[in-house]
């Protein structure tokens, strides 16, 4: 099991994926493109045998960072690799001199909260109604980095 870049010739299989998981909030083909150029972003890939396993985009913009998108294939959820793309996020921030990561998160996704706040993200606010399919407010978390 690896990490590595998300490439251009991934797209196809990442667009499925992304719209099997995230339904009507899913990026679009543009998004990832934009993130797979590198200028602010990290796209990465956690693959074992050619599989893609889980995927994200991170995005640095000076001392402070977003996580965009964390992603794990359904059959492969559970398992811990939530937590391995996460910490690999928050290490290529540190690299980065991120001072602060923030992220956002469907208030009704309990593994998702559970996963940030073992990290270290706190809630600070929340957007009401902000996800559809189903309408769900966001929970805006942040990580002071250390």
């Amino acid at each position: 099991m690896f990490f590595r870049e998300m490439e251009e010739a991934d797209l196809s299989e990442i667009l499925l994926l992304d719209r099997e998981i995230f339904r009507s909030m899913a990026y679009s083909e543009r998004d990832f493109r934009y993130a797979i150029s590198g200028k602010y972003d990290r796209a990465i890939l956690l693959v074992e045998e050619e599989q893609i396993i889980a995927y994200g985009i991170l995005r640095l913009l000076g001392t402070e960072g977003e996580l965009e998108s964390i992603a794990v294939r359904k059959e492969y959820r559970g398992r811990g690799y939530g937590r391995l793309l996460l910490s690999e996020f928050l290490r290529l921030a540190k690299l980065a001199g991120t001072e602060k990561l923030f992220l956002e998160v469907r208030e009704g996704n309990q593994a998702g909260i559970q996963l940030y706040e073992s990290a270290g993200f706190r809630t600070f606010s929340r957007r009401k109604a902000y996800y559809r399919d189903p309408v769900e407010d966001a929970l805006l978390m942040e990580r002071i980095m250390e």
